[in-house]
C-alpha cells in the first residue's frame, strides 16, 4: 500500500502545475487625476488663449496703411512713372531694331540692355502699385517716339526719355521716405536713370 505521505506530496504538487498554468489577469492602471500630472505636461490649451498674435516678431508685421488720398496720389505718380518704363521699352527695342553702320556693334546692345532694364523698373513699379491696392495702367506715356536710323538723333531722344523718367521718380522718393520697401525700390530706379543720363550724355560727348 502507498504511504499516505507520498500520496499528500503528489497531490500538492500537481496543485501547484494548475495554478502556474493559469493565465495572470492584467493589473488595471489606478486612474490618473489631471491634478496628478507634473507641471512640464499640464496642458497649455489656456496659455495659448492668452498668446496675443501681435507679439509676432517685427518683420512678420504688416506694414501700417497709408492715407486712402495719398495712396491715391502715390499710385497717380507711379502709373506716370509705369508709362514711361513702358514707353522706354518700345522705343530701345525700335531703335536696337533700327541702328546702322558700326554704331550698331555698341548701341544695338546698349539699346537692348535698356529694354531688360525697363522692364526691371516696370516690375518693382507695378509691384509697389499692387502693394496699395491701385491698378497699374498698360499703356506707356502717350509721348511720341521719333523713327529714325540717325544714331545721334535716337541718343537725343534717349535723353529726353531718361531725363523724364528720372525726374518722375525723384518726385516720388518724398511719398514713400516713411515706408523703407517702398524707398528702396524707388531709390534704387533712380539711381539707376540717373546713371543712364550720365551713360548718355557721355555717348553724346557732352
Amino acid at each position: 500500500m502507498p504511504r499516505k505521505g507520498a500520496a499528500s506530496k503528489k497531490g500538492a504538487m500537481k496543485s501547484r502545475d494548475v495554478e502556474a498554468k493559469k493565465p495572470t489577469r492584467a493589473r488595471k492602471p489606478a486612474a490618473v487625476e489631471e491634478d496628478d500630472l507634473p507641471e512640464e505636461i499640464e496642458p497649455v490649451a489656456d496659455e495659448m488663449e492668452d498668446v496675443d498674435e501681435s507679439d509676432e516678431p517685427p518683420a512678420r508685421k504688416a506694414a501700417p496703411r497709408r492715407k486712402a488720398g495719398g495712396d491715391a496720389k502715390l499710385v497717380e505718380m507711379l502709373n506716370q512713372s509705369l508709362g514711361w518704363e513702358l514707353r522706354a521699352q518700345a522705343m530701345y527695342a525700335h531703335y536696337a531694331a533700327y541702328v546702322k553702320g558700326i554704331e550698331s556693334l555698341t548701341l544695338a546692345e546698349h539699346f537692348e540692355g535698356e529694354v531688360t532694364e525697363s522692364l526691371g523698373h516696370a516690375k518693382k513699379v507695378r509691384d509697389i502699385i499692387a502693394a496699395l491696392d491701385g491698378e497699374a495702367v498698360t499703356a506707356r506715356d502717350d509721348a511720341e517716339i521719333v523713327h529714325t536710323e540717325d544714331t545721334r538723333t535716337m541718343l537725343e531722344e534717349a535723353l529726353k526719355t531718361e531725363s523724364a523718367a528720372a525726374a518722375a521718380y525723384r518726385k516720388i522718393i518724398p511719398l514713400v521716405k516713411d515706408h523703407p520697401v517702398f524707398y528702396h525700390a524707388i531709390y534704387h530706379i533712380l539711381k539707376d536713370e540717373t546713371a543712364a543720363v550720365i551713360e548718355v550724355e557721355t555717348l553724346l560727348g557732352r
